[in-house]
């Protein structure tokens, strides 16, 4: 059997942190779907660099970083079957520091990487914790490739 194979959707995505060590999740809600908590992203458009995408997304959320801005942490690549269709995603994610810990907002909220799993509505990825855990103590273990398990990191040099 063969699956229709839709095309890569490349994503930048935040991991902002604020001076609390609180991690900023917004609300997704797609048409026929419960919500979900994940990290802050947009489509990444053709022709323009993932850094710039980044620095873009910081000045639409209006967040107060740190210097030296987005730093690039790693990339997810993440497969699954949506209506029969083989779906594909790469994510660049890039580490946030703020210079204050964030607001409270009604699509966004800050959490404690150790509050997710108590959350009522998902969140995803489901090993976010573990991942924030993993990215803010140090690099990625080099075994977590996309080419061993689709949806883990690759450490970007």
């Amino acid at each position: 059997m063969i699956i229709p194979r839709r095309p890569t959707e490349h994503w930048v995505r935040l991991v902002a942190v604020d001076t609390d060590d609180r991690l900023l999740l917004v609300k997704n809600q797609q048409a026929g779907s419960a919500p979900r908590w994940v990290l802050p992203g947009v489509r990444r458009q053709q022709g323009v660099t993932a850094r710039s995408t980044a620095d873009a997304l910081v000045t639409d959320l209006t967040l107060p970083t740190t210097e030296p801005g987005p730093q690039r942490l790693c990339r997810r690549s993440a497969s699954s079957v949506v209506a029969g269709e083989l779906a594909r995603t790469e994510e660049l994610l890039f580490l946030v520091r703020l210079d204050v810990p964030g607001p409270p907002g009604d699509a966004a909220r800050w959490y404690a990487p150790s509050d997710l799993a108590a959350l009522d509505e998902p969140v995803l990825p489901p090993d976010l914790a573990d991942l924030v855990a993993e990215l803010l103590n140090g690099a990625p273990d080099p075994d977590r490739t996309d080419d061993v398990l689709p949806g883990r990191v690759t450490p970007l040099t």
